[in-house]
């Protein structure tokens, strides 16, 4: 990198992969549950199996567990400390970008890293606590260490560092999510042999990057001991993991996921995701898969000898269509699924912008910037359910959306500086504006601070993920065991009616039995708590509730 493209590199790194990160609480569920899973490692001492609410805790591999508890460690527990690891995830993304659009020849390949971490998609989920970003930047590490292995294999050169990169990275997205680390990346690599046909030098650096034994041989050396260790620990522990969390979910709607009831509908899910995700360069994004799928299909003179530049482009849109085409045929559908895909195609727009081509570029991103700020007005003033404030800040986030964009139509004056900020200001302010508007009723934390310390909890209707996050304890969960049913299955007949009793005891009575451990308090969603018969709910005083869940405290005991 260059200076200047350090500088913007740590800029965009600050302003979009590490402030947003300590401007909300943590949301339900997800937030919450993957900030408490590592709370519980460090409370344990038990790093290698995880638990959640005390129970057992498969759903998904360590890493970002591990990491989230070396945060916890060093800086105490903290929302924001939780989302630490967004922040490692955005540091890579960037780089990613602006090395893949580097090696695909563009002039500027630093804003391949802004125009990636300034989509809807790549900015949203870079700061939401889910597994996703993570997953999604070791996903295309692995994919760039690849190309950059058989480029240096291609020029004479050792592969060697680029090859224990790819697979290194390969075995910590496999640690932070599971299988889909060797199928996204390895399939794009195996389907962009197609664009090394007629070349067996090329050919043979592709396959070396794919099956190369020493790379191999470091992979299993990462990702392998926590997988034998759990299971010997825990036995079934592979056959839950491997068979219901992969092959489960990807052939059946079990985890009810699917994009739409409608099957046709369903199919066209990502397709919905990109076209908004990818604003405001859906244009740019659209023009560059475009052109480098001509220049991919050309049997024009190649850009470097050997085919090289022509298989980087093929392969880097395989790394968008392979994506694409697995997750769209999945049976579970979730918008940070598709993650992967964005760096590829915003490199690809970089790429193959043409040369005087950037006033074009910027104009049509600045019309789709005013077309989201006029959503977000509309929304504002006319939307339904938001809380107090709220319509006035989403309003004002639609207006200097509408305004910046609309400077971006007419940059009269606009210098690099001034568009960076401008853009950096609209991710930030959309942050603040969701807080506003949806965090009231995504997040437990004002509601659980309302309660005493010595509290007893009761989650009823459905397992409030921030409870034990925000008061270090366990909670029984009434009517709401859903993703504890496995760690349910292993505890103890005692231990399950004391923490996880189902349907098999009323509220009332498991309010009463427990309420000589102290004050009980009980949280639910709002309709489960409204749907209790009336002389159930005459047993409690309402605590206090926002827009989607309800906290009482039970009127007998201490």
């Amino acid at each position: 990198m260059t200076r200047r493209e350090k500088l913007t590199y740590l800029f965009l790194w600050v302003a979009l992969g590490l402030l947003p990160l300590f401007l909300r609480p943590l949301w339900e569920p997800d937030e919450a549950r993957y900030a408490e899973i590592p709370r519980e490692m460090l409370a344990s001492h038990d790093w290698l199996t995880p638990h959640l609410n005390g129970v057992l805790y498969f759903e998904k591999p360590p890493l970002q567990y591990w990491m989230t508890a070396v945060s916890f460690k060093l800086f105490g527990l903290h929302d924001w400390a939780a989302r630490l690891p967004l922040a490692v995830a955005a540091a890579i993304l960037l780089w990613c970008a602006w090395r893949l659009a580097k090696r695909l020849g563009a002039r500027g390949p630093i804003w391949a890293a802004v125009m990636s971490g300034t989509t809807i998609l790549g900015f949203i989920v870079g700061q939401i606590l889910t597994l996703d970003a993570l997953f999604s930047a070791l996903v295309v590490l692995t994919f760039v260490g690849a190309v950059e292995a058989v480029a240096a294999q291609m020029a004479g050169a050792s592969p060697r560092k680029w090859l224990l990169l790819e697979f290194a990275a390969l075995a910590l997205a496999f640690l932070a999510k599971g299988l889909a680390a060797v199928v996204l990346p390895g399939g794009a690599l195996i389907f962009s042999l197609f664009f090394a046909k007629g070349r067996p030098a090329l050919r043979r650096a592709i396959l070396r990057a794919l099956f190369d034994p020493m790379g191999w041989i470091l992979a299993t050396a990462i990702a392998a001991p926590w997988f034998v260790l759990v299971n010997r620990a825990n036995p079934g522990h592979a056959s839950f993991f491997f068979l219901h969390e992969h092959f489960a979910r990807f052939l059946t709607h079990e985890a009810q996921r699917q994009g739409s009831d409608n099957p046709i509908l369903d199919k066209f899910y990502f397709v919905g995701v990109l076209l908004v995700g990818l604003l405001p360069w859906l244009s740019a994004s659209l023009r560059g898969l475009k052109r480098a799928w001509a220049f991919a299909r050309s049997k024009g003179p190649d850009a470097e000898e050997g085919g090289l530049h022509r298989w980087i482009v093929g392969a880097t849109w395989m790394a968008f269509l392979w994506p694409f085409l697995f997750f769209t045929v999945s049976g579970s559908k979730l918008p940070p699924y598709i993650l992967p895909v964005v760096v590829p195609v915003l490199a690809l727009a970089c790429a193959f912008e043409r040369k005087g081509e950037e006033p074009v570029t910027l104009r049509r991103s600045g019309i789709e910037l005013a077309l989201l700020g006029v959503a977000f007005l509309g929304y504002g003033l006319f939307g339904k359910g938001l809380p107090g404030g709220a319509p006035l800040i989403v309003a004002s986030l639609g207006a200097v959306w509408i305004a910046f964009g609309l400077w971006c139509v007419w940059p009269r004056h606009m210098s690099v500086k001034g568009l960076l900020s401008g853009l950096a200001a609209c991710m930030l302010l959309l942050t603040m504006a969701a807080q506003r508007a949806a965090g009231p009723a995504k997040s437990l934390k004002d509601l659980v601070s309302a309660a005493p310390s010595d509290a007893v909890w009761i989650s009823y209707g459905v397992y409030g993920q921030g409870i034990p996050w925000y008061t270090g304890k366990r909670c029984v969960v009434l009517n709401g065991t859903g993703e504890l049913a496995y760690g349910r299955g292993r505890l103890s007949a005692e231990e399950q009616e004391r923490w996880l009793p189902e349907n098999r005891v009323g509220l009332l009575p498991l309010a009463t039995s427990l309420a000589a451990e102290g004050p009980v308090f009980v949280l639910s969603e709002s309709r489960d708590w409204k749907a209790l018969p009336a002389d159930t709910r005459a047993a409690f005083d309402l605590v206090a509730s926002n827009p989607s869940h309800t906290l009482a405290r039970f009127k007998g005991g201490s």
